[in-house]
């Protein structure tokens, strides 16, 4: 079959446009990271408008955010390089947490949290309120987990409270429709069933540990366990874990297993 020579002109003239929208768009994307990095970058350089510098970039980095869906496939590599945001997404690209230090505690640790997410190719955005003196923490992975025909992300957070004080959590999320829904609960104890649990512990009980982020808090895809660390009367990080697997539908205690996991 014949191609007419127009068909092939507009061709090449659409591919060529989507090309440079696209480079358009990563360069846009560049310069837009650049500047919030200038932007934190000035959060802790004079003591009487930390707050405010810490708000400018805040602010900033949500109007990207909602202004740009692509941002959902964008790396953020200079921002995580320079430690300034922790940037996490789900393994099926569908779910990302953005969080970052506001740089306004001291040994407490004050971070934000703004959620992205897509649901039959549109793109959207939460931003959560905090309440007066919620430290809030960051993201430092998501797991990711199919039960039916829902897939459910399983967000591992950390928070800082002094040089002693620390937590992490796992708690649920999903996807329905255009919500972001965190009120399933999948995480079933000897009594009741929660959508999150946290382990507060000392932080210098696990110091020696070489991985940064901690990672205290472990998931086995292929056995479909979810183990949690034991912590003793002093809050003190065990080498025994609780163990919740995947049965039923729902991820059920099923006992103590002792010994380190990477």
């Amino acid at each position: 079959m014949k191609t007419n020579k127009k068909t092939v002109l507009l061709l090449f003239i659409l591919t060529f446009f989507a090309v440079q929208n696209f480079y358009s768009q990563k360069t846009n994307l560049k310069l837009a990271e650049n500047n919030l990095c200038k932007l934190y970058s000035n959060i802790s350089k004079e003591d009487d408008l930390v707050y405010e510098n810490s708000e400018k970039f805040e602010k900033e980095f949500i109007k990207i955010l909602k202004e740009n869906p692509s941002t959902l496939d964008y790396d953020f590599k200079t921002l995580i390089d320079k430690k300034y945001c922790y940037v996490k997404t789900s393994s099926d690209g569908n779910f990302r947490i953005y969080s970052w230090d506001t740089e306004t505690g001291g040994t407490m640790h004050f971070f934000k949290t703004v959620y992205q997410y897509k649901n039959n190719s549109k793109v959207y955005l939460k931003v959560p309120t905090y309440e007066e003196g919620d430290a809030g923490a960051f993201c430092s992975k998501i797991f990711d987990v199919k039960i039916g025909n829902k897939n459910f992300y399983l967000p591992i957070t950390n928070g800082i409270f002094s040089t002693k004080d620390a937590s992490q959590s796992i708690s649920v999320f999903n996807i329905e429709g255009n919500k972001l829904v965190d009120s399933e609960k999948l995480f079933k104890t000897k009594t009741k069933t929660l959508n999150r649990i946290d382990v507060e512990f000392d932080f210098f009980s696990v110091v020696d540990r070489p991985e940064r982020p901690l990672q205290l808090i472990s998931f086995d895809a292929k056995r479909n366990i979810i183990y949690i660390p034991v912590v003793n009367e002093k809050l003190q990080v065990t080498e025994k874990y609780f163990l919740y697997q995947l049965s039923d539908n729902l991820f059920t205690y099923i006992g103590i297993e002792k010994g380190k996991r990477k």
